[in-house]
């Protein structure tokens, strides 16, 4: 039924949630599953002349860098999760295209069958409230079926 599964991971314990579900639903379906997690950060174009002096840059650097040794700290644990159950998963850092566009277009491109998300990842309550979470955009535009876990 479903051949292939999509999961998006943060570090939040709702994904945690999501990457056990994913298990048992692996066990029970034999799936290919993809794990991935996206980085948004975008490295500072500002001149660090602007910001009162150097290392404006530099600083910059180092939050991004942060940004994705976090991305990578949450795909490793997500795929020893899976491993210590006996499956092998595929999982992907992508950059710079925030996590609905890259389901949307992931699911057509490679024949994705389930999109399996936590309810609600690490985002702050105002944007939530005016952007609106990942799932809530993921259930309006994927082109299959999609998986809440709480």
């Amino acid at each position: 039924m479903y051949d292939k599964i999509l999961i998006g991971l943060d570090d939040s314990d709702n994904s945690r949630r999501a990457t056990k579900r994913l298990i048992e639903l692996q066990k029970k379906f034999n799936s290919e599953i993809i794990a991935f997690h996206s980085v948004l950060h975008h490295l500072s174009e500002v001149n660090p002349s602007y910001l009162g002096g150097g290392g404006g840059s530099v600083i910059s650097l180092q939050i991004h860098e942060d940004y994705v040794n976090r991305g990578r700290k949450v795909l490793k644990e997500a795929e020893e999760l899976f491993k210590e159950s006996g499956i092998e998963i595929e999982t992907r850092l992508i950059y710079d295209i925030p996590p609905e566009d890259y389901i949307e277009k992931i699911v057509e491109e490679e024949n994705i069958n389930l999109v399996v998300l936590g309810c609600k990842g690490s985002h702050s309550k105002l944007k939530r409230t005016f952007v609106g979470t990942v799932p809530d955009k993921v259930v309006n535009t994927a082109g299959c079926d999609v998986l809440i876990v709480r």
